[in-house]
């Protein structure tokens, strides 16, 4: 059995998946999250703010946020991320929703200027990160 590691932001983006992911049949479904900031420090103020959840198909909602890796360099910032996998092993055309949601407590700097704005881009606890992805397994 292979596992699949799907991307959730990318997939719920429109310059991604859309909100839709289509993996190989009899795959194991790999969630993947992770976000990045300017340095380190940016890094940890963010891991220590954040409450990231998820729901597959409706179900009960998981916690993640104890679930980030390491934060490690990652082209020209600092990343951690999230691999969980959902106990989900799809046949052909059957397909799982994963709906989530990503909140700080506290307004979150990542370091990084807006090219239209030109101030920092801050993460607010007043608008949470959500995402949607439906994930079906090809024929």
């Amino acid at each position: 059995m292979a596992e699949e590691i799907v991307g959730l932001f990318r997939c719920s983006s429109p310059q991604g998946g859309g909100g839709n992911e289509t993996v190989p049949a009899g795959s194991r479904v790999v969630f993947m999250l992770g976000w990045g900031a300017k340095n380190r420090g940016l890094m940890k103020n963010f891991i220590q703010a954040q409450t990231t959840t998820i729901s597959i198909n409706g179900g009960a909602t998981v916690d993640l946020s104890d679930s980030y890796g390491p934060i490690e360099p990652d082209d020209g910032f600092f990343a951690s991320h999230i691999h969980h996998d959902s106990g989900v092993t799809l046949s052909a055309g059957e397909s799982l929703q994963v709906d989530g949601m990503v909140a700080v407590s506290n307004v979150v700097p990542d370091g990084v200027i807006d090219e239209i704005t030109h101030r920092p881009v801050l993460f607010r606890p007043q608008e949470p990160l959500t995402f949607h992805c439906r994930i079906t397994a090809s024929a």
